[in-house]
């Protein structure tokens, strides 16, 4: 069998994703995988019992002979696709709902979120799942497989739901059926995925359907509180969706320093808001940046922070692909190359955005900013991001109000760049901190440092100090942005309109305005 397995296998050309070279045991992963998948899009297709071992090999591109080195028979490939979507629901659903369960309503909120996401209620696996489910001959498979793993969801969702209704007062409720409304509705709007296409799919309608169920059971805790200029700040107005494309993807978001990727081949990758960057400085110096995301599936080409691709190619290790470092496939194909993202560099500073976007926010405005070229990037200290319960804007505004006159310690000066960026520098030291949506009334905050390369000993030393003080008085910030998100879920509180707001923050709020936020 081996020999046959070798004869049918193409021997993948030698590739480096980073300086380490690929195993040797990636092939069999790949090509595991390869059929893992074309085995979800042959029962989307044609359902358990119409699947071939024929039919997916034609979708993978493999031999039939491929099958038998990996599975036992068609029903282990077929499970083994469910297990498949299993998991991934584990890790990509499940998981994060739960590290946030002390927040139930921001859990509820990430639940629906994560639960209608394109890339794990698409109508492809959505089918797999009710494929099992529908046919009494997988039945036994999914109950198997799935059946635990059901019952632990609907505790979560059951879970969640006491929470609300202990902490809203609102114990008349009955939390079983509060919770199994919402797993129906869930379930409802999956069905419906199921038997359409992918454009025909109104996403944001769904998400909102969902959000009104549970505002009708704990009105207080999910209203959308409207009605004063303020509540452009407020986690819970605006679709995240349309904000995204109107604020977020014509923006200029940072995403390394001219240090970052110093030589040819040098790489930098960052999570944005609305895509993975992957900085790469090419062959002939030019410093250009690719979304993250093999053109085949779009996982992350790369997950570390920073690297250096020593053959000069960016290898996908999951579907044998290949780039060059100017983006271009290797072999050349048309249309197979790296989608690239608009570059602009400053001051050492390197920001990227779409070039799709309808709307294009103007280049950062750097004049204040000394140049911050001759930097290099700080100790792993000065690098780390935190996830915060509270809306974005909720962030941006609260660190706007924070920076009073004298109250930043061996560190100059605090400087906002439209619509999430703040820089500060001071001698030998810059810090940059952006603030990403990451979900209702959720927010990922970034915090980079870098250091004068030329900084003597002592100076190094107090900008440790003062990127200490830096982290301490943000993570002071960040708590109080996190209370001000759950006083805002009171819909009796009305702000004093004698207090205005700073001008940094009265900016702030004509942009978002102006965004016809």
């Amino acid at each position: 069998m081996d020999a046959d397995h070798d004869r049918h296998v193409k021997k993948p050309k030698k590739a480096r994703a980073t300086s380490a070279r690929v195993p040797r045991q990636a092939l069999p992963l790949r090509q595991r995988q390869r059929l893992i998948d074309a085995s979800i899009t042959a029962l989307h297709l044609y359902g358990p019992t119409g699947t071939t071992v024929a039919r997916v090999v034609a979708i993978a591109k493999l031999s039939p002979g491929i099958v038998r080195f990996y599975f036992r028979s068609k029903a282990a490939m077929l499970v083994a696709s469910l297990q498949f979507l299993a998991t991934e629901f584990e890790e990509r659903v499940v998981a994060p709902v739960v590290a946030l369960r002390e927040h139930p309503a921001l859990a509820l909120q990430r639940l629906v979120e994560l639960y209608l996401d394109p890339e794990i209620a698409s109508p492809r696996k959505v089918a797999v799942w009710y494929a099992f489910w529908g046919e009494a001959s997988a039945r036994q498979e999914y109950l198997a497989i799935c059946g635990q793993k059901d019952a632990n969801f609907a505790a979560l969702v059951h879970d969640l739901i006491e929470r609300m209704i202990v902490s809203s007062g609102r114990r008349h409720l009955d939390s079983e059926a509060v919770a199994l409304g919402l797993i129906g509705v869930l379930e409802m709007l999956w069905q419906g995925f199921a038997f359409e296409d992918e454009a025909n799919i109104d996403r944001a309608l769904a998400r909102r359907r969902c959000m009104a169920y549970l505002r009708s059971v704990f009105p207080r805790e999910f209203s959308a509180l409207e009605g004063d200029a303020g509540a452009v700040t407020r986690g819970t107005h605006g679709d995240p969706d349309e904000e995204r494309d109107r604020v977020f993807r014509g923006a200029w978001q940072f995403a390394g320093h001219d240090q970052d990727v110093p030589d040819s081949g040098d790489f930098a990758s960052l999570d944005l808001v609305a895509t993975r960057a992957l900085v790469v400085r090419d062959a002939e110096g030019m410093v250009r940046a690719f979304r993250n995301a093999c053109r085949g599936v779009p996982h992350a080409l790369v997950t570390e922070r920073r690297g250096h691709f020593a053959d000069g190619r960016i290898a996908c290790a999951v579907h044998g692909l290949c780039y060059g470092l100017d983006g271009r496939s290797l072999p050349p194909r048309a249309g197979a190359g790296l989608l690239e993202l608009d570059v602009h560099r400053s001051r050492g500073l390197i920001f990227v955005r779409s070039p799709t976007a309808v709307r294009r926010w103007p280049e950062p405005n750097l004049a204040g900013l000394d140049d911050a070229g001759d930097c290099r990037p700080g100790p792993d200290a000065a690098e780390w991001s935190v996830t915060v319960a509270a809306d974005w804007k909720i962030v941006v505004r609260t660190l706007l109000d924070a920076r009073l006159p004298g109250t930043t310690l061996d560190v100059g000066w605090r400087q906002f760049l439209w619509p999430n960026l703040l820089v500060e520098q001071g001698p030998g030291v810059l810090a940059i901190v952006q603030v990403l949506p990451a979900g209702p009334g959720c927010s990922r905050v970034q915090h980079f440092g870098y250091e004068a390369r030329a900084a003597d000993p002592q100076m190094r030393v107090r900008s440790g100090y003062a990127s200490d003080l830096s982290r301490t008085r943000l993570e002071r910030e960040l708590a109080l942005a996190a209370s001000t998100q759950q006083g805002e879920t009171d819909p009796d509180y009305r702000a004093d309109s004698s207090v205005t707001p700073s001008p940094a923050v009265a900016g702030f709020l004509r942009m978002l305005l102006d965004s016809e936020y």
